[in-house]
């Protein structure tokens, strides 16, 4: 993942102009402040924001199949 850290100000910007969901590949960081509403979000660019939805879903069906 190549990229810097963007500041809130630069991922405000970035959303006025591609939407709620945020998938930026210049931007490093994984978890980004929501959109709407209070909390945060994924970077869906970020390869390891996929790990934090893969590996529990993967823990719930091996104890489900298991």
């Amino acid at each position: 993942m190549a990229g810097r850290k963007w500041t809130n100000k630069e991922i405000e910007e970035y959303r006025k102009e591609h939407g709620v969901i945020y998938y930026n590949k210049e931007d490093s960081n994984i978890f980004v402040p929501k959109a709407l509403g209070i909390g945060w979000t994924l970077n869906w660019a970020n390869p390891i924001s996929w790990v934090f939805i893969l590996v529990p879903f993967g823990l719930v069906l091996f104890r489900y199949f298991h």
